[in-house]
């Protein structure tokens, strides 16, 4: 059977093959009908430890060769709810069988999540009638609740055993978040786990009132707890919700968390996952789980890995290569359920973008050497704001230069380097969304995200030759070899 499919899979793999830029005639529900082959596969016996490898495979092969470009925008708006929904049902059923296979396959399982991911957000923008959004635009505390208020926004994917009118959330819960800023893009993608996730949000509810919160670490704040719908809207693209398989684990780690909360540990700069005296944000998690079962349970199953080949930013950034636990780690740790997901399909256009740019920026630091250079506002930055944030000058400090209200804590040579990537990111997403909108403009419809990284890549080029001329360069005066 397995050898069947996999030979029925071909046919889906060229076709869906394409380096043309002009829509075509093909029709998509082929894809339909080969992820449901998938689904009835991932969720039989012929689906194990020694299987799972050449399927798992077949399927990123796949994939990677799927061009939208091939479908016309009235088959895509035609079927795109549809096959969005069976990537769903599939990264569901793979997700069950995470517990039945080796390591090998779950890396692959989290490739797959990936990119399945990422079909469903182009998908998006053809199935829901949504306008992409400026997240700079929006108060987000004045937003209907996420996930709670379910006519406010788009549907979304949620375990049919749980689909009630209103979620209701347990103990143990870790939503995995993503953030509308260049830090939460660069969170999803430094490591080798290039994700969509760049936050951890634990949930306790109270015992006696049934009360849902959250504790989340933040920079600058350290350890705290939130009210469930200040945190639901607290700037969000994507939530996944995950589920200990253990209840009872779940509210023994709650609890632990909460100490985390209510002593207001401060964050963690330095990511070291052995010292509990500050936490990051995935911290809290690791944390909490691990002194709920004495030791038990290290979460995640399998931790990404930071193989940067950048000595220069890795130092700026306090950061050594080696293992990195990051958020999207914990999606594919067996010891959870996948419960839900949901998205704001007003800010995935802005999340793709901000993914392709750091996306790129992280390649051009590891394949091509690029480095952070100083620029004025970075100095300042680092030799008057930081220093001067320990001292009784800093409300005046802050008044005149007009300084965010930045943690104390955070290094100097962080807060440079992440002063002109963000600049530098800033400047790359007004370029990218140009490209993009006049290729909306022409085709009706955004570019993919192979598409925008090759955007990106021309502008690369372009710009720095215009910096070796000598003439006006957006990114190469502060990035470059």
């Amino acid at each position: 059977m397995i050898r069947v499919l996999l030979v029925s899979l071909l046919t889906f793999s060229v076709q869906c093959s394409s380096t043309s830029r002009k829509p075509s005639s093909t029709d998509s529900t082929i894809i339909q009908e080969e992820t449901q082959k998938y689904i009835a596969t991932v969720s039989s016996p012929d689906y194990n430890k020694d299987s799972c490898g050449a399927i798992l495979g077949s399927l990123q092969t796949n994939l990677k060769n799927l061009d939208w470009n091939a479908y016309t925008n009235d088959d895509l708006k035609a079927n795109a709810a549809k096959t969005a929904g069976l990537f769903w049902q599939l990264r569901s059923g793979i997700h069950k069988k995470l517990s039945e296979v080796g390591k090998d396959c779950i890396l692959q399982a989290r490739d797959v999540f990936h990119m399945l991911r990422d079909g469903e957000d182009y998908l998006g923008e053809f199935a829901y009638n949504v306008a992409a959004l400026n997240p700079a635009d929006l108060d987000f505390q004045k937003q209907a609740v996420p996930i709670y208020n379910r006519k406010a926004y788009p549907p979304y994917f949620v375990r049919t055993d749980l689909d009630d009118p209103k979620f209701v959330f347990k103990s143990g819960d870790l939503m995995l978040a993503r953030g509308v800023s260049f830090i939460s893009a660069i969170i999803s993608q430094i490591s080798d786990n290039h994700s969509h996730y760049s936050h951890v949000v634990f949930v306790n509810v109270d015992q006696k009132t049934f009360v849902p919160s959250t504790v989340e670490a933040y920079v600058g704040v350290g350890s705290k707890e939130y009210e469930m719908d200040f945190a639901l809207k607290n700037e969000n693209a994507r939530l996944l919700v995950l589920r200990p398989k253990s209840a009872e684990l779940g509210v023994a780690a709650a609890g632990y968390a909460m100490k985390a909360a209510n002593t207001r540990i401060a964050y963690d700069y330095n990511m070291n996952f052995k010292d509990y005296s500050v936490m990051s944000c995935v911290e809290v998690a690791v944390y909490a789980y691990d002194k709920a079962s004495k030791g038990a349970l290290k979460i995640p199953m399998f931790p990404a890995q930071l193989n940067l080949k950048n000595d220069d930013f890795l130092g700026k950034m306090s950061l050594q290569r080696g293992s990195l636990v990051t958020p999207d780690d914990l999606e594919t740790d067996p010891n959870f359920e996948m419960v839900l997901d949901w998205k704001d399909y007003r800010l995935v256009r802005d999340s793709r973008h901000k993914d392709a740019i750091l996306s790129e920026m992280m390649r051009w630091l590891d394949q091509l050497q690029y480095k952070f250079h100083d620029t004025p506002k970075s100095w300042v930055a680092k030799n008057i704001v930081q220093p001067s944030r320990k001292t009784p000058l800093w409300p005046l400090v802050q008044k005149l230069l007009g300084a965010p209200d930045i943690d104390k804590e955070i290094p100097r040579k962080t807060l440079g380097v992440m002063t002109v990537l963000n600049d530098i990111g800033n400047t790359l997403l007004v370029e990218i969304k140009k490209q993009d909108e006049a290729y909306i403009s022409r085709h009706h419809r955004p570019m993919t995200n192979q598409q925008l990284r090759e955007s990106l890549e021309r502008f690369r080029q372009g710009d720095l030759a215009k910096y070796n001329n000598g003439e006006k360069s957006l990114v190469h005066k502060a990035l470059r070899p």
